[in-house]
């Protein structure tokens, strides 16, 4: 076989054909991935990867794989050395074998010089060498193995003809239709089911996973499957006849794809494991009852950035359905579909009527002119009963876009299972707004409470006598509260934290009232400094602050109202560490203090989620409140302090306020004693009562977050609901809103200097070695045959 093989290549690299034909694939390669402004172009995406070669090569590959096999059988057949070869101590399954794994080698060979691309995007990055190199290998191998299965195809047509023309045309059709073919097919089928069926026995539905760095033990057994039918075809039609041998083999192949089949095996292969998904949504996803459908609507005309997002949430779904207890059917859809203007604007409106608000993206091509696009950066998630919107682009102010869309992307597991959990989820938690404190009134909280309402039972109540009172409740929020909580309220929340309930604090230090800032007394400092923290009477300034608009007396009648910072409403900075900070937009505050944590508590973990920025104004109160301070300088000595915790996380076990005091005697306690210490569990505490409050205008209530005056969103209700659902969460789900990926750039001053040499080098390196081998091997092989 050895022998065999070796007369392959050789006969291949004979003749000028064998180097034309690698040299024309290469040559397509690199134009499509360096030159042409196409989507698998790598220096107009901007991102360090390959992808593109890894998208392009299924379909180079029908050009190539043909030409590479066409000959193999054909010129035996036609020149007579089949007849001379079957006298000779080999098999006919031997002969297949040595032309298949000939075939194979020449294909890798072939691949071989597009590692210049490799080192290329490795010396480009930004950083340089800033690329994936677990997931380029694996992604690598995966077009091995497409090869591998593709030479199976054209050693199978080689045997049917004894013309090199039909075999490669034969080839070429039975490649296309083994890779494209049945998801063509799968389109006559009605229901998802039946189309993931179909799709299930085409090659690009198990290439995908590998192109992306993805190693399933079903793929593997595939791919193992069609190689052995191919050259088990091409043994029969070669004129062999079955042996038991024949069918060992098939067994074998059997009993593979019988063990692929209940031995799940996925190794992915990608530097961050990005392809992994997290056990509870694995174990979440088997337990999905009915079917789903998804429509994306991330399709049409989009830059590289958005075709990025669109491809990850494209793998994203793709992995949930590995695991989906049942079906998961994904549809893209370009939102601007319609052959006129009237029916694009009217598909827009429907689109914006179910809640999907448009993105406008401004771009500009490559000789600097603006273009501007209307995205619909949102994809539904329906069941029979339900649909949910999922906003896929995360937009925070500071980031850059190329950083917006990393974190965007780095959010889709949360995003999608959370949307799928809010549309399974039949027996919702409770949660409750305290009330008979002078906390907000209902309206104020309307848009949190509808946020809030997806996930849990909202509940709104004052407290009675009964210590079970909260049981009931996952969370307890107590949303600035401006009376006086009695010995028996305080009794009733503090036993509920004992027995493991968890509260969100969102509390007033200060109250301002008349121009003057005084403390806000509610008794509940006791309570607060025995669970470890303290709240202080300090009223809290900052110079990154939001602004206001205001006209001064002094002014001209006909004067505007200016823009001024508004230091007493702070834009608080988030730790980029927790769960529930990470990844949202800056927080507005409205005349906040600051927060201490007192004395060292083993039984805890502590952790500061929001502070003020480097340049802080502290008052002490009383203090007089003015729109004067509008006037003071930014660096003035004023702001003085620095990162002034304004809300912190506590978890674990909190010690009772009411461990060493009298039960009120109000309180009907049924027979129970009181619990001095907790049993494991958390809370949050926020020195700024206003955060939760949503904002009126013309009657109805605007977004949480929502400054009207500067037309900017920021991230109070984020925020807020981060918190809550952090504080319900017993297992886990909130870690995935933790999952950082690298952003790999391209260094985009090298790529615009050195750019035409990039392309030239790319172009002419690979043609370069292919021309080096092919002479150096028949230099090798001329002076062999001299001696």
């Amino acid at each position: 076989m050895l022998v065999l093989l070796r007369k392959e290549i050789a006969s291949f690299f004979a003749s000028a054909t064998g180097v034309v034909v690698i040299g024309i694939f290469l040559l397509l390669t690199g134009v499509f991935l360096w030159v042409l402004p196409v989507e698998t172009n790598v220096l107009n995406s901007g991102y360090a990867n390959l992808d593109g070669l890894f998208s392009l090569a299924p379909w180079l590959y029908l050009f190539l794989i043909p030409a590479l096999t066409m000959r193999m059988f054909p010129d035996e057949f036609r020149s007579g050395t089949m007849e001379l070869l079957l006298t000779r101590p080999v098999s006919r399954m031997q002969i297949v074998l040595a032309k298949y794994f000939a075939g194979v080698a020449l294909a890798v060979l072939s691949l071989l010089p597009t590692l210049v691309y490799f080192l290329t995007v490795c010396w480009l990055g930004a950083p340089a060498y800033n690329m994936d190199f677990g997931g380029f290998w694996g992604s690598f191998l995966g077009l091995v193995l497409l090869a591998m299965v593709y030479v199976s195809i054209g050693i199978f047509a080689s045997t049917l003809s004894d013309n090199p023309v039909v075999a490669f045309l034969v080839a070429a059709l039975f490649c296309y239709l083994s890779y494209q073919g049945f998801e063509w097919i799968a389109l006559l089928f009605d229901g998802a089911h039946a189309q993931d069926m179909v799709s299930r026995m085409g090659i690009a539905y198990h290439y995908e996973s590998m192109s992306r760095g993805v190693i399933d033990l079903r793929d593997l057994a595939y791919f193992l499957t069609v190689i052995v039918l191919f050259l088990c075809g091409a043994f029969l039609v070669f004129k062999g006849k079955p042996t038991w041998r024949f069918a060992y083999v098939l067994g074998a192949v059997l009993a593979f794809d019988l063990l692929a089949v209940f031995f799940f095996f996925r190794l992915d292969l990608t530097s961050e494991k990005r392809y992994t998904l997290s056990p509870q949504t694995r174990s979440f996803l088997k337990q999905v009852e009915e079917p789903v459908d998804v429509t994306v609507y991330l399709e049409g005309d989009l830059n590289m950035g958005f075709l990025r997002l669109k491809k990850s949430t494209a793998d994203m779904l793709t992995e949930m359905k590995v695991y989906a207890n049942k079906d998961i059917s994904v549809t893209f859809v370009n939102p601007a579909q319609g052959a006129t203007d009237e029916e694009r604007n009217a598909h827009y409106a429907e689109l914006q009527a179910a809640g999907l608000t448009a993105t406008m993206v401004h771009d500009r091509d490559r000789e600097g002119r603006q273009q501007q696009k209307v995205v619909f950066p949102w994809l539904r998630m329906m069941t029979e009963k339900d649909t949910v919107n999922v906003l896929l682009l995360k937009n925070i102010a500071g980031n850059s876009g190329d950083e917006n869309l990393n974190v965007s992307i780095e959010n889709l597991e949360y995003g999608l299972i959370d949307a799928l959990r809010r549309l399974t989820n039949k027996h919702p938690l409770d949660v409750a707004f305290l009330e008979g404190h002078g906390e907000l009134p209902e309206q104020y909280v309307s848009d949190i409470s509808e946020q809030l309402s997806q996930y849990y039972n909202v509940h709104r109540g004052a407290l009675g006598t009964d210590v079970d009172a909260l049981d009931p409740f996952k969370v307890l929020i107590v949303a600035r509260p401006l009376k006086a909580f009695s010995e028996t309220d305080k009794f009733i929340i503090d036993q509920y934290i004992m027995r493991g309930g968890r509260v969100l604090w969102l509390v007033d230090g200060v109250s301002v009232d008349a121009g003057t800032a005084i403390a806000n007394d509610v008794k509940i400092s006791d309570m607060l400094f025995t669970y470890g923290v303290r709240i202080d009477p300090v009223l809290l300034s900052d110079v990154q602050c939001s602004y206001i608009p205001l006209l001064f007396d002094d002014e001209e009648d006909n004067a505007e109202p200016q823009m001024y910072p508004w230091y007493y409403s702070p834009l608080l900075t988030l730790s980029p560490y927790n769960v529930i900070t990470k990844n949202i937009a800056p927080v507005e505050g409205q005349f906040v203090s600051a927060i201490d944590f007192v004395g060292e508590d083993s039984l805890l973990r502590r952790e500061v989620l929001m502070a003020t920025s480097a340049h802080t104004g502290v008052e002490s109160v009383p203090c007089p409140v003015s729109f004067e301070i509008v006037e003071l300088s930014g660096e003035s000595s004023f702001f003085a302090n620095a990162y002034v915790p304004v809300a912190c996380l506590q978890e674990g076990s909190f010690r009772s306020v009411f461990a060493n005091r009298m039960v009120p005697k109000e309180m009907n306690m049924k027979g129970r004693q009181i619990v001095a210490e907790s049993a494991p569990t958390r809370m949050i505490v926020v020195a700024d009562g206003d955060l939760i409050a949503n904002d009126y205008e013309s009657g109805q209530p605007l977004p949480l977050g929502y400054n009207k005056y500067m037309g900017r969103q920021f991230g109070n209700g984020d925020f807020v609901l981060n918190a809550v659902n952090y504080l319900a969460d017993d297992e886990g789900w909130m870690s995935l809103r933790g999952r950082s990926l690298k952003l790999r750039l391209l260094d985009k001053t090298r790529v615009s200097v050195l750019r035409n040499r990039c392309i030239a080098f790319n172009l002419g390196l690979p043609l370069l070695l292919l021309i080096i081998f092919s002479v150096g091997y028949q230099l090798v092989r001329k002076n062999i045959y001299k001696r």
